[in-house]
């Protein structure tokens, strides 16, 4: 009854206040995105070919084990890295509308196209992870009103049916790293979370979401908190994969 209940407010409001494509603006039946845009969006992301250790774009260079030039040899924390697509084009101009509070409705069908796309990848991870979100300081968190990657952790756990686990703090108020390079990110954001007192994962698979990846800075320090209280294979799952200046 509830479920029904629901789809026909759904319908009700979709009649009143007929969707329109974040996107284009083209007027829409059932969903934020218009057929065409909806199409654009599966296939750039359908269509990426990515290292599947550090989710940078990557070609016929990624080796056998699962390894990129951008991320051979290096220490990322991490196992792991999906993302949903580049931090271009569209892909780019969702993410930057998540990041406010009025637009967190979008989280849910960021991660339905997530599911779409990457769906294979996704089935192969233990069904006894929980999803973890990248929290942000207690600080910034009362500047923006909400966590964008909390939003999106909490409708990937709905879609997988896995547990949402809010096991990491942030304890250091960083300043913003879009402006710095990469040893200089990596050493702000060192030490900036640690996992809350009560935790031990015992060797279980963590998700860990956030919205951006870029120098992997921020996810790295997050899985390195997760791993001193017993974490095993870490998974970081991004809506986009950038290359510089982002996050």
């Amino acid at each position: 009854m509830d479920s029904w209940l629901l789809q026909l407010k759904g319908a009700c409001e979709a009649l009143i206040f007929p969707w329109s494509c974040t996107l284009c603006g083209t007027e829409t039946s059932d969903r934020p995105f218009c057929p065409c845009c909806w199409h654009e969006l599966l296939a750039q992301s359908s269509s990426l070919l990515a290292c599947p250790r550090c989710a940078l774009p990557a070609g016929p260079f990624t080796d056998a084990i699962g390894e990129c030039a951008g991320c051979r040899k290096r220490s990322l924390g991490f196992d792991a890295a999906l993302a949903l697509g580049t931090y271009e084009g569209a892909i780019r101009t969702l993410c930057l509308q998540l990041k406010h509070e009025s637009n967190a409705w979008l989280a849910p069908w960021l991660i339905d196209l997530l599911i779409r796309a990457r769906g294979d990848a996704l089935d192969r991870l233990s069904r006894d992870s929980w999803v973890v979100p990248v929290p942000l300081h207690w600080s910034r968190l009362w500047q923006r009103g909400y966590n964008q990657a909390d939003a999106l952790a909490c409708g990937l756990a709905q879609q997988l049916r896995l547990p949402v686990r809010r096991l990491l703090r942030r304890v250091k108020a960083t300043r913003r790293l879009a402006s710095m390079g990469l040893t200089e990110r990596h050493e702000v954001i060192r030490r900036a979370f640690r996992a809350r007192a009560e935790v031990q994962l015992a060797g279980r698979t963590v998700v860990l979401v956030d919205d951006i990846l870029t120098s992997g800075a921020t996810c790295g320090a997050a899985a390195r908190a997760l791993r001193n209280v017993g974490a095993g294979q870490i998974v970081a799952i991004v809506i986009a994969r950038a290359t510089c200046g982002t996050t």
